[in-house]
């Protein structure tokens, strides 16, 4: 028997068909009728249904017993969880516990999770999606109207050119190379801007070499260059955008000059990049090397360059943030602590909101999930499919304040390094236990069929949800359709119907199943797009820390390694020149240090790695011992791409 659903890696979200054999998937198949993956899957993709079946799954609820963790009934566990929960909100208050996680649930599981944290009465509630790409929301969100990709990796082979920023597709999103193969068979061009000689950027017809964080300046100099060469399209910029003359008095004083000498790119490749952006149509892309280093600055001047060359609203043109997670996006769009999934968070949403609910959501600000684990005040805090214990950086920091809390819930289905910390673990039923829909980079929803029964005592989380509220007595749908229903009533989904988000072949996307957006106007509230002028910041000198993936593993590895790959050691690329000034050699154990902390390493000689940096896989959390906690200043995400670090034989 095969059932259809969307691999739970990375945020292309391909099209498998589980083929089910006397209640066990036992292969992993491509769906050839999915949209956007047309029968293509990476090799995590094709093993993905083997972590469901590992030995050390959690499979029942269990509870801390000093140092050790007992098993105990579900009844047990709501009702404890109930109890502990209810004191600290009656001595502490309602903004005493916080809700994170989910980009790895269904949209219809982080919705009831975000529900039941204002159910309770606090708005500490927010996704992973805070770590990665909450950068590109907030300035896609305020510059153009919608907090995501304005159009589909599948126009990329429309494209006469494509930039990615700070992205190894390759590496990442391997699926979307099957776009830009056909992009340069056209004659299109690629375009990649990253520290780090990548596997994209081997292929790509002009790599330009960026050191690190400097992306701003670089996008302001070839914006001043584009204006001054009359290279811009101003019919557009006149027609369909505001703030242009403010944008040009900022960049007017960033030159091609003075970039080469601060991104350390050659003149002549700055001048033949801004050239190739100046036709149409381009498509503008970026992942976590822009988000995680010059944050929404970073994005708001990528952007400003589409806008500047009316490269926006048009097949073939547009933004696309390569999303890393299965639902991430999904997550980002319905859990935040600042905005209602309905819009503002004030009284009128709040009212709305009431009408569906049956309950008033406060309408307080909540903390992010950086504000909550970097020295706040909660008391009690729940983590659904959620590991912030390894994959969020200064990770003596997170343990101390994971360790302080008076109730830790971790709904998970696995041990993890999150989980050890936890004063509860409900068991969760996996990706291929359950149905529900999920969104992808590009703004496709599909929906997840169940292919199996959950192992053991695990539960669906919309059941672990419901339970817990009704525990509260608040009447909370544990079926995932009447989720969908009741989701689409107060978000940006509203246009969706299950027919067409159960069809792998229908491009149902939201908010208008539009593949490209803002063909006729910008959906904020003036119905044009802003420029946004930003200025390059000061950074700190010295030898720079990159972090990145590597193909056959994923963020924290808890699925891969639990799918037969080996964990993934934790070595140091640096480029040769630096290595000999520093003294040491192929095979080294070093000590990397930084102001947070410090890991051991071997080192592996590269001349990928630009000087002046060195490079870590993410997999391998030791690192983030070493990354330190700086945050973009709007969004709260880590700085996970730019760590002044020391090095010792």
């Amino acid at each position: 028997m095969m059932i259809k659903s969307i691999c739970p890696f990375c945020g292309v979200g391909c099209g498998i068909d589980l083929e089910v054999e006397e209640g066990k998937i036992v292969r992993v198949l491509p769906d050839r009728t999915h949209v956007v993956s047309k029968g293509h899957l990476c090799g995590k993709g094709s093993i993905a249904f083997k972590s469901l079946y590992a030995e050390d799954r959690v499979l029942y609820p269990l509870k801390k017993e000093g140092e050790k963790f007992v098993r105990i009934s579900w009844k047990e566990a709501i009702d404890e969880i109930y109890f502990k929960l209810n004191k600290i909100i009656k001595e502490y208050g309602p903004f005493s516990v916080g809700f994170y996680g989910g980009c790895q649930n269904t949209l219809e599981e982080v919705y009831s999770f975000m529900k039941l944290a204002r159910a309770l009465g606090t708005n500490n509630v927010d996704s992973c999606a805070r770590v990665c790409h909450d950068p590109s929301a907030i300035a896609l969100k305020e510059m153009l109207g919608v907090g995501a990709s304005s159009t589909s990796v599948v126009q990329i082979p429309k494209a006469k050119a494509l930039v990615i920023a700070g992205e190894s597709t390759t590496e990442s999103h391997p699926v979307i190379s099957q776009y830009i193969v056909e992009l340069k068979r056209k004659g299109g061009k690629l375009i990649v801007i990253d520290p780090r000689l990548t596997g994209i950027a081997k292929i790509a017809d002009l790599y330009l070499q960026i050191s690190p964080s400097t992306d701003i300046y670089l996008f302001n100099a070839v914006a001043n260059y584009l204006i001054s060469n009359g290279l811009i399209d101003e019919n557009f910029i006149e027609q369909r955008t505001e703030g242009f003359e403010d944008y040009k008095r900022v960049i007017s004083k960033y030159s091609v000059d003075d970039a080469e000498k601060i991104t350390g790119i050659p003149k002549e490749k700055i001048i033949e990049f801004a050239k190739l952006i100046s036709q149409k149509p381009v498509i503008f892309s970026w992942g976590l090397g822009l988000t995680q280093s010059s944050g929404v600055n970073g994005v708001r001047a990528l952007v400003n360059l589409a806008l500047l060359t009316g490269n926006i609203g048009i097949e073939g043109g547009g933004v696309i943030v390569y999303r890393g997670q299965a639902n991430v996006q999904g997550s980002g769009d319905l859990i935040k602590p600042n905005v209602f999934p309905n819009g503002k968070m004030d009284e009128l949403h709040a009212l709305q909101l009431k009408e569906v609910w049956g309950f008033k959501p406060p309408i307080q600000q909540g903390k992010t999930v950086t504000e909550a684990l970097y020295g706040s005040n909660l008391k009690a805090v729940f983590l659904m499919n959620f590991n912030p214990a390894k994959s969020f950086p200064n990770r003596k920091v997170v343990e101390k304040f994971l360790s302080s809390l008076d109730l830790l819930v971790v709904i998970d289905s696995f041990m993890t390094e999150t989980a050890k910390f936890a004063h509860y673990i409900l068991p969760a039923a996996m990706w291929a236990e359950k149905e529900g829909s999920v969104t992808s980079l590009d703004r496709l929803v599909k929906w997840r069929f169940k292919a199996i029964d959950p192992l053991g005592e695990a539960k669906p989380e919309l059941e672990i949800i419901a339970d817990i509220a009704r525990k509260f007595g608040f009447n909370f749908s544990s079926d995932p359709k009447e989720v969908f229903n009741e989701l689409k009533e107060v978000s940006s989904y509203s246009n969706l119907n299950f027919g067409e988000i159960t069809d792998y072949s229908f491009p149902s996307r939201y908010p208008q199943n539009d593949e490209v957006l803002y063909r006729e106007k910008f959906l904020t509230e003036d119905g044009k797009a802003h420029f946004h002028p930003v200025e390059q910041p000061k950074l700190s000198k010295g030898m720079i820390l990159i972090t990145g993936r590597e193909v056959t593993h994923y963020n924290t590895d808890e699925l891969i390694v639990r799918s037969g790959f080996p964990e993934i050691p934790l070595e140091i690329f640096i480029n040769p020149e630096d290595a000999t000034s520093l003294g040491i050699k192929e095979g080294d154990e070093v000590e990397i240090s930084s102001e947070c902390g410090s890991a051991k390493a071997r080192v592996k000689l590269s001349n990928e790695i630009m000087k002046g940096t060195v490079f870590a896989y993410m997999h391998n959390a030791e690192i983030n011992y070493v990354v330190c906690n700086e945050m973009d200043e709007e969004a709260k995400t880590p700085k996970f791409k730019y760590t002044v670090v020391s090095i010792m034989k």
